[in-house]
């Protein structure tokens, strides 16, 4: 699949996904917000990613997901949770952001097999889907009190080294109306936030 053909499919497809992912986001961040009240974010910084991305996969087990859509991951791996849909032959996988870590968000594979295969597939990695992508999500600063949000596809086309940006030839970001925009330079807050510098332990992230 080319890169202009795959940038099309996944465009559609993002404005049919793009209200409901919203929707089970802001309902995901605020809950886990409310349920580890009390705690020290700075002390447990990895609660809040977890328990975001379990109640994500709660709220679409109980909403659905379109048409051609369904969910797939093992929740007993750290909450893994990924987006399929057979007839596109796409699979996104959700990961929050990591931007202290990872310069421009992007998590790398790291060492393990299938997920450098997964990062750079068309680099030899071998899969039964046509795309695989990545569903990245992050906190932006809070507004009264409540946590806010971003979230993107990304296409990435290598396996990514430690220190260094990931290469993707697509990142689009996705917005409440199911709107995308396409947008190869990331263009986040930069401010030094406590929201971006979370450092999560890495199994926290893992799948």
């Amino acid at each position: 699949m080319t890169t202009d053909v795959l940038r099309q499919a996944v465009q559609f497809q993002a404005t049919k996904l793009g209200p409901r992912l919203f929707e089970g986001m802001s309902y995901a961040t605020a809950d886990a917000d409310r349920r580890v009240h009390g705690l020290d974010h700075t002390k447990y910084p990895h609660l809040r990613p977890l328990l975001t991305r379990s109640l994500l996969r709660e709220y679409l087990e109980s909403n659905g997901l379109p048409t051609g859509w369904r969910l797939e991951g093992n929740p007993a791996l750290m909450g893994q949770l990924m987006l399929a849909s057979p007839e596109n032959q796409m699979i996104m996988r959700f990961l929050k952001e990591r931007r202290r870590a990872y310069p421009g968000g992007v998590p790398v594979a790291g060492s393990s097999t299938a997920r450098q295969q997964y990062w750079d597939l068309d680099g030899g990695g071998r899969s039964d889907w046509e795309a695989n992508l990545l569903l990245l999500w992050d906190y932006i600063p809070v507004v009264d009190g409540i946590w806010g949000f971003t979230l993107r596809i990304v296409n990435t086309i290598e396996s990514g080294i430690f220190g260094r940006e990931v290469r993707c030839d697509l990142n689009l970001d996705v917005v409440g109306g199911g709107e995308i925009f396409d947008n190869l330079e990331w263009q986040g807050d930069e401010q030094e936030q406590s929201f971006f510098n979370v450092e999560v332990d890495p199994a926290a992230n893992d799948w």
